[in-house]
């Protein structure tokens, strides 16, 4: 199951290491047995990935003459989800199964005791699985292969993913009376400021367009079926001191919209998944697009105060301005009651742009979260008579509310309407009511993306030039499948 509150501007949380067991003093370093190569193979098909990353560890019994039992911490790096785990010491090699928590701890335990090799795998926090190790020896090979399948996030006005894989540790303070905590054991990791081993690549790329990476000199291929290609290091290796980021596009054809239909057979479950992709057109003239009608729904709660409520507001003012003249739009504003620039969508002039812009900034009371009485005004806006424009309710709020039943009811009649208007949720916080907003975003045909307010993360203007792509000019409307 992916993971469903990725966080577009939160920092990456580095890569895994193995760290060495035991009790030890409170002021004494931690240890770590060396990484000596890390590997990443797999395969991206439009934006899934489904990725195995290998990772070789050994000490020499120069180094240390026992045998250990040791901590390995794996980040999940983005919106992923981890499949399946092998651990081979030498010759010898674990594959994890699925078990409840206290029968496979119960069972690690009885393995170490009767001094066996054996691995424990746990998912600490949702963004970090926890692997204990025992029976690790020296001058021998510990290998850990992690698979696990990743969804790629579009990225900038241009069709095109992203995939970032950490390589680099990133360290996160833990107070000391949470040391002992489960939510503890899944903060990582220490720094290795000097990583002494190396990293390498070998990926297949589907049906894609462009292949580029920003941080790094790669190869890529044509190998196999058109938009098919191989990508490796053009080194062959390279120093992990940064992380691997990886772009693709989409294949697209001039002048009209392209399909692309991906299939998978599941031989154990007898099934068959497909995924039918739609790239717009390799260029259209400005204005080219549908027409837009937009409505912003503006959270102005008591809890949306200070960094969030100014990265909201800036969010829709950034919005607005990529609204053109035959656009139209509705601004509210809500908490306790809700506030309207106007009782219907308004042309998108530049006269009228500017006075929102002001209304905006001039509207500083604040109060309760009654998203659903906004949610009900917006939908019982009048509809402009275009049948062929892009409507959408756009709304930016920490989704901390207590109507979440008819917030869904809500959605689920919109849906059903001949002229809908598809409902997506802007979520700015540091612990959002993400299933909400989820579930808003499913029932309405829309998207939820998530910013966090914690401000050890990065920032949030800067993740929102991304994210506002996705609702830029459309480019088709009335698809169906």
């Amino acid at each position: 199951m992916f993971n469903q509150k990725i966080y577009e501007n939160s920092r990456p949380e580095g890569i895994g290491v193995l760290e060495i067991g035991g009790e030890r003093e409170e002021k004494e370093p931690r240890l770590f047995v060396p990484l000596k190569r890390t590997e990443l193979r797999g395969e991206i098909v439009g934006p899934l990935a489904a990725l195995s990353l290998v990772q070789t560890y050994a000490y020499s019994r120069e180094q240390c003459d026992a045998v250990l039992e040791a901590v390995y911490r794996f980040p999940l790096p983005g919106d992923a989800a981890v499949t399946g785990v092998r651990v081979r010491f030498g010759e010898v090699e674990i594959v994890t199964t699925l078990q409840e928590r206290e029968a496979a701890e119960a069972e690690y335990g009885k393995a170490v005791q009767e001094g066996r090799q054996a691995a424990l795998l746990t998912r600490e926090s949702p963004d970090v699985f926890t692997l204990h190790v025992a029976g690790i020896q020296p001058d021998q090979d510990v290998v850990v292969e992690t698979r696990y399948v990743q969804l790629a996030r579009p990225r900038g006005e241009e069709p095109s993913w992203l995939l970032r894989v950490p390589l680099t540790t990133a360290p996160r303070y833990v107070r000391e009376d949470e040391a002992g905590s489960r939510h503890a054991c899944g903060q990582p990791l220490a720094l290795l400021r000097d990583p002494g081993h190396r990293f390498s690549l070998d990926l297949m790329v589907r049906d894609a367009g462009e292949v580029s990476s920003p941080t790094h000199h790669i190869d890529v291929t044509p190998e196999g079926g058109a938009g098919d290609a191989r990508v490796r290091l053009h080194e062959g290796e390279a120093i992990p001191d940064r992380d691997f980021i990886l772009r693709w596009t989409p294949r697209q054809e001039e002048g009209r919209p392209s399909l692309s239909v991906m299939h998978h057979w599941d031989h154990d479950a007898g099934q068959v998944y497909f995924l039918a992709l739609v790239a717009p057109p390799a260029t259209h003239p400005p204005g080219g697009g549908a027409a837009r009608e937009v409505i912003l729904l503006v959270d102005h709660s008591g809890s949306m105060e200070g960094p969030k409520w100014a990265a909201s507001d800036w969010a829709v003012n950034s919005y607005l301005s990529t609204l053109r003249d035959r656009d139209q739009f509705a601004l509210g504003l809500f908490h306790s009651s809700t506030k309207w620039f106007s009782k219907k969508p308004s042309a998108a002039t530049a006269q009228t742009l500017e006075r929102a812009a002001r209304w905006l900034d001039e509207n500083r009371d604040s109060g309760g979260t009654n998203l659903g009485v906004a949610l009900e005004q917006a939908l019982h806006l009048a509809r402009t008579e275009d049948e062929e424009c892009a409507r959408h309710v756009l709304i930016v709020t920490d989704a901390q509310v207590s109507d979440a039943a008819r917030i869904t009811r809500l959605a689920d009649e919109e849906a059903r309407h001949p002229a809908r208007r598809r409902i997506s949720v802007l979520c700015i916080d540091a612990a959002p009511n993400a299933f909400l907003a989820n579930e808003l975003a499913r029932r309405g045909g829309g998207s939820a993306i998530f910013l966090t307010s914690d401000p050890d993360q990065e920032d949030i203007t800067t993740a929102l030039e991304d994210v506002l792509a996705e609702w830029a000019e459309p480019a088709l409307v009335g698809l169906r499948l």
